[in-house]
């Protein structure tokens, strides 16, 4: 019975691009989605990481930064 039953949620995941919430207590434990959905929440954080980097590097830029060998230099390295 359980296995009809978890072949039937995967079906309807996979094929009908169900989003099936799991609750414990009332609260949010995790949430069943199909590949192409990981796939773009994936991307979605890849892109989120970029943008950070890009500013902390603009911000690097405008602050002028600060010279390896000089910070190696300042802690005995």
């Amino acid at each position: 019975m359980a296995q009809a039953q978890l072949a039937d949620i995967a079906s309807r995941v996979r094929h009908g691009g169900e989003r099936i919430v799991l609750q414990e207590g009332g609260e949010t434990v995790a949430v069943l989605v199909c590949p192409s959905d990981l796939k773009a929440l994936e991307a979605l954080e890849d892109r989120l990481d970029l943008l950070d980097a890009l500013k902390a590097l603009a911000d690097l830029r405008a602050s002028g930064g600060t010279d390896f060998e000089q910070l190696k230099a300042e802690r005995g390295l």
